[in-house]
């Protein structure tokens, strides 16, 4: 029988992958796409990182890939930022030649001088908490089904509307003039560029990104990543045992369903709730994740998310990747 590549024969898995700088995101998922074991069905990324940064990129497969929104929204993304004051490009980082220097005595004199305590206890009163930004105008935002940068790098500069974003952390973690060292950690959709542009200008100063490096993604951290000499070629197997379960990602409750509960689930049945939480995995006795269910009332769970139907399950046991 010829497998449909797009029905995934292995579980949702997430892969924590270490991007390379000079790397685009595509580049990454691609390598993957063409290089994984046939079966694992759609594949897709949770985040763009800019081809100058680095650092922590997630790709799902199996049906991972359908928890994008999941992991956006409750997952935040912690980076290691450094900048460059008194410099501005029009990238906001080092791909692009510098546009504008700040040539002012109370930059040479003054911020050259401040204490790296005094910056770190204005960033953190400053910034931390709701941030309204908009997209940065080099950046894969849309407008009109084109993304800014492209819009950009024609001469066209689409300005659009800020966005509420959170700063959950910032801390300045080394200062020696002009370079300043930053952690934050932010709400997916942030721009790291534009909020350093903002710490530089609350400096009183200009300022562009020198290195990014995407320290995490929520627990999934950027020192425990794949790096790309072990990523996967000639559709190995083995890069499988490298993959994340969903579960094990997003910490939501699990339900474990008895036998006859499971087929009522796949065929898309309310559920009794039981436990906590508005979000529940719903497993088997055998320990298969079988999708996410959203509680809709105190009396009933909806299924969210299905990641196995009949034929999947029994595709899945007939090629079991162990």
């Amino acid at each position: 029988m010829k497998l449909n590549k797009n029905i995934p024969i292995f579980p949702p898995l997430i892969f924590n992958v270490f991007k390379p700088a000079r790397m685009s995101s595509y580049d990454v998922v691609r390598h993957f796409k063409r290089n994984l074991p046939q079966g694992f069905g759609k594949i897709g990324h949770f985040g763009t990182l800019d081809p100058f940064a680095c650092g922590t990129l997630m790709i799902g497969i199996g049906g991972a890939a359908r928890l994008n929104d999941f992991i956006h929204e409750y997952l935040p993304k912690t980076y290691l930022a450094v900048g460059k004051l008194g410099i501005e490009t029009p990238t906001g980082d080092y791909t692009s030649e510098i546009s504008q220097k700040d040539e002012s005595l109370y930059l040479n004199r003054e911020i050259a001088n401040f204490p790296k305590a005094f910056i770190n206890e204005r960033v953190k009163e400053k910034f931390i908490g709701d941030y309204w930004q908009p997209p940065h105008k080099y950046s894969a935002a849309k407008f009109m089904g084109k993304n800014l940068h492209e819009w950009a790098r024609e001469g066209v500069e689409v300005k659009k509307e800020a966005v509420l974003r959170k700063v959950y952390a910032v801390e300045v973690v080394k200062y020696q003039f002009p370079y300043l060292v930053v952690r934050v950690t932010v709400s997916s959709g942030t721009y790291v560029r534009t909020l350093f542009s903002d710490i530089a200008q609350d400096l009183g100063t200009l300022g562009s990104l020198v290195s990014l490096v995407r320290e995490s993604v929520g627990h999934v951290k950027a020192s425990e990543g794949i790096y790309k000499k072990n990523w996967p070629h000639e559709r190995g197997i083995e890069i499988l045992k490298r993959g994340k379960r969903v579960d094990d990602v997003l910490h939501f409750p699990k339900n474990i369903l008895a036998p006859e509960q499971v087929r009522a689930f796949k065929n898309g049945a309310f559920l009794r709730p039981f436990g906590e939480g508005e979000y529940v995995w719903i497993l088997d006795e055998k320990d298969t994740l079988l999708g996410l269910a959203h509680k809709v009332s105190e009396h009933e769970l909806r299924p969210k998310i299905n990641f196995h139907s009949e034929a999947l399950t029994q595709l899945s046991s007939d090629h079991d990747p162990q």
